[in-house]
């Protein structure tokens, strides 16, 4: 275990804004999320991440199916 994993804290979340509407290949793509339309046509992805390995193959599954990621936070506790 990485030292960022192991101090990585339970239950962190995650919000991601994509710049198109997801389709429902993209959906089926992330299933441990919840969906939102925001600002038009982006589409809003949230909900947990396990740890710092988590989140790079989250924004790797991005890369490879072509979404565009305007913006990433973590949520509050």
């Amino acid at each position: 275990m990485s030292d960022s994993a192991a101090t990585w804290p339970p239950g962190v979340r995650y919000e991601f804004v994509l710049a198109e509407a997801a389709s429902e290949r993209v959906l089926a793509a992330f299933p441990e999320f919840r969906t939102a339309t925001a600002h038009g046509s982006n589409t809003v992805l949230f909900g947990p991440v396990a740890d710092p390995t988590e989140l790079r193959g989250l924004l790797a599954r991005f890369d490879t199916l072509g979404l565009t990621v305007l913006e990433m936070r973590r949520l509050p506790d």
